[in-house]
């Protein structure tokens, strides 16, 4: 482990909370409301020193943060003692309650801001990236969706429901939403064709079609075991079944197999693409694998035994990165209009995200991540250089923006909510009401921040024993 790449993650988290806490004190002091503590971090203090009416003050477990206003924080009072003392001038009670909501609304906000200044930094000194690599077809296996439309090996894909496709990883609606389809033109030749990629019905789970009432409403909320879909999309990128990576203790590594060989066989069939490659070790019907390989034009031969990695069979390798991409030079103004650009098409993409995993399109189960994800992959981005970690850092920055407006009790948004049918209703909400809200979004988050910290032990247990193929 990289002590500096260490150090990088720990600061930049920092950054993203205290971004978020700034923009609450900013908009508390704008409104005249007080902040009793302005604090980075959680659990014992480690430095703390007050200013004004303020203390300021870093705690010792960098992993959030809080801006404590006067006379609004449930946590040291009830509900009732809270409601029964008249505010006072400088409470957050004290405040109208669009006041409150743009107090609210700051943090969050500045989130945003932020990841837009970060994105339109990097365009400024880095450039745009931009994808050259053609979206041409690889092997398309048999039964996959791409199969089942009439797409062959060596397709240029054109677009995709008349959108222009420059690539394949940025080509979203080509795997369309169950029950839905998406038109494709590709050309094969010289000659331009048009097909349709149709995606059947949501399978149901082993939970949803079970007799246990229980267990089909613990499906209802996302839980359980992910639905098996067998019908692959079946499209990837032309790509040399040359191994970018054999992975220590992986049964090709131990077999003799090492970074940069060709392979040309398996058990006989002939390997001309990365995808085919994948096909092939994952459907073979016995474990015990003969691999062809060239090494330094010399042919070699190997006996691999595949291991099952927590998804399927596999024997250890991945391919060499083949993203080709080149970074084009903008002007500052338009590297803020396309950063603009990114961050309204990331939070868009990511709230559809959010909606897809409480309506259960997505599994809650094996999609939510807590901290320990999060800082995995700032420390994998900043191991890969500074403009990555900038990168990561900006989209986790909207991914707080986006989780901290959702209507969840103990969250920003929770909170406006509260304020906004205060508002409305042009009295404050009754103090049994709030506590109920209260009760039930503790709840909600204890039970999500179980299920994050199961995942992140869960994914890190799967990735000692997982690699691509």
């Amino acid at each position: 482990m990289n002590i500096i790449h260490l150090v990088e993650v720990v600061l930049f988290f920092s950054f993203m909370i205290f971004i978020h806490e700034s923009g609450h004190f900013l908009a508390a002091r704008f409104f005249k409301v007080e902040v009793e503590e302005f604090a980075l971090g959680f659990g014992p203090t480690l430095f703390a020193r007050k200013w004004g009416k303020t203390l300021y003050a870093v705690r010792g477990v960098p992993l959030g943060g809080f801006c404590k206003m006067k006379g609004g924080d449930l946590s040291s009072n009830s509900a009732e003692e809270m409601h029964a003392k008249v505010p006072e001038q400088g409470d957050f009670l004290f405040a109208s309650w669009w006041k409150r909501i743009v107090i609210l609304l700051a943090g969050p906000g500045m989130n945003y801001i932020s990841a837009l200044l970060l994105i339109a930094m990097l365009f400024t000194f880095t450039g745009e990236p931009n994808e050259i690599a053609q979206p041409l077809l690889g092997f398309v296996p048999p039964g996959s969706l791409a199969e089942k439309a009439g797409l062959k090996t060596g397709d240029l894909l054109l677009t995709v429901n008349g959108k222009a496709i420059d690539n394949l990883n940025t080509a979203d609606n080509l795997l369309p939403d169950y029950g839905k389809s998406s038109v494709v033109t590709y050309q094969r030749g010289k000659k331009v064709e048009t097909t349709t990629i149709e995606r059947g019905p949501k399978p149901l789970t082993d939970w949803q079609t079970s007799d246990n009432g229980l267990l089909k409403f613990l499906a209802t909320l996302g839980l359980g075991p992910a639905p098996v879909d067998t019908a692959a999309l079946g499209i990837v990128e032309k790509q040399e079944p040359i191994v970018g990576q054999a992975v220590l203790g992986n049964p090709a590594r131990n077999a003799g197999i090492q970074d940069g060989d060709h392979i040309t066989k398996i058990n006989g069939q002939k390997i001309s693409d990365w995808s085919e490659l994948a096909y092939v070790i994952r459907n073979a019907q016995a474990d015990s694998l003969q691999i062809e390989f060239i090494r330094d034009k010399v042919v070699h031969v190997v006996t691999v035994q595949r291991i099952f990695n927590g998804y399927f069979k596999a024997i250890g390798i991945s391919p060499v990165d083949n993203d080709k991409l080149e970074m084009k030079k903008v002007s500052v103004f338009t590297a803020f209009s396309d950063a603009g650009t990114f961050t309204i098409t990331m939070s868009k993409n990511l709230f559809d995200g959010v909606v897809k995993l409480f309506t259960g399109q997505v599994s809650l189960k094996d999609n939510v991540a807590g901290p320990v994800t999060i800082m995995r992959l700032m420390y994998q981005q900043a191991a890969q250089g500074w403009a990555d970690l900038i990168h990561s850092v900006a989209v986790i920055s909207l991914v707080l923006f986006i989780m901290n407006l959702l209507p969840i009790p103990v969250v920003d948004g929770g909170q406006i909510v509260l304020c906004l049918i205060e508002g409305i209703k042009r009295s404050p909400v009754s103090v049994k009401v709030q506590m109920v809200y209260q009760q039930v979004g503790f709840v909600l988050v204890i039970g999500l921040m179980a299920l994050t910290i199961f995942n992140d032990f869960k994914n890190i247990f799967l990735e000692m024993h997982n690699h691509i193929h």
